[in-house]
């Protein structure tokens, strides 16, 4: 089972994608902020995170350049500012980017796709 590390300070809307995910076959842990993120993917190394860009106490940028500057694992970025900001994203080191709001299915296919091993 993969493990996904969602980071999103509205505690409603982790609560309704852990859900899915969990009824996806996904173990998946919560963050509410930047910092948390940093902590909680320390603790538990996931598979992939799942990172909101606007984050209290340390925005999702920078938690992104935080995590990639340590570790590979696949990085979603998520928001809901519809300004063009996937460029950026992926200059921090995100994997994918996703506006909010999305279809749980878009946002499966992205995590099966990012946790897809690469043929040899």
């Amino acid at each position: 089972m993969s493990r996904i590390l969602l980071v999103d300070d509205d505690p409603q809307f982790r609560r309704t994608l852990r859900l899915a995910l969990n009824s996806h076959h996904y173990e998946v842990g919560e963050a509410a902020n930047g910092q948390e993120a940093l902590d909680a993917f320390a603790e538990h190394a996931p598979d992939l995170v799942v990172l909101d860009w606007h984050l209290p106490e340390l925005s999702g940028i920078a938690a992104c350049r935080a995590l990639r500057s340590n570790s590979a694992v696949p990085i979603i970025m998520i928001s809901a500012n519809r300004r063009n900001l996937k460029q950026i994203a992926m200059e921090a080191g995100a994997s994918d980017f996703l506006p909010k709001p999305f279809s749980l299915n878009e946002l499966l296919s992205r995590i099966e796709s990012a946790l897809r091993p690469f043929p040899s």
